[in-house]
């Protein structure tokens, strides 16, 4: 079993409330879909569900864990753009409402600095200049230690 498809496992995705106004039970499918490798489409497909425009909703924390573990379990190449924007909207979208700390936002943030060497990783090894601006800009927001991306960067 991949790490992504039991992160998926692990939420109850109907009693989360979708940006749509639905239970968000129906992203599964098209969470099932990136993690066949069918990003093309399918990501841009969560837009009014997991954010709308660059507002976040409840969703977004559990797809931000998913999106992790799928790094973690190794994406397919002709993924690494979407997915990679993806975790980027997931980590500069809006605060919520709530105080900063509690926000949507900083639950992703959090999700992305637990597992920030996969971001390391994937910005050293992206596949074109498109993806690893994608993964700068999400180690620009989440990355504590300047020092070490200012070395990462210098590579």
């Amino acid at each position: 079993m991949s790490l992504a498809r039991a992160e998926l496992e692990r939420h109850d995705w109907e009693a989360i409330r979708c940006g749509c106004g639905q239970p968000a039970g129906h992203l599964l499918a098209t969470l099932e879909t990136i993690l066949a490798g069918g990003a093309s489409g399918a990501v841009r497909s969560l837009d009014d569900h997991v954010l709308i425009q660059s507002v976040l909703m409840p969703p977004a924390p559990a797809v931000c864990a998913v999106v992790m573990a799928h790094l973690a379990d190794g994406m397919a190449a002709a993924q690494e753009q979407e997915i990679l924007w993806l975790l980027l909207a997931l980590v500069a979208g809006e605060v919520d409402g709530d105080s900063v700390a509690d926000s949507l936002q900083m639950r992703c943030v959090e999700t992305v600095r637990d597992g920030l060497w996969l971001v390391y990783r994937t910005y050293l090894d992206a596949g074109g200049p498109v993806a690893r601006g994608y993964a700068d800009d999400v180690l620009d927001i989440v990355e504590w230690d300047p020092v070490r991306l200012e070395h990462y960067r210098a590579r």
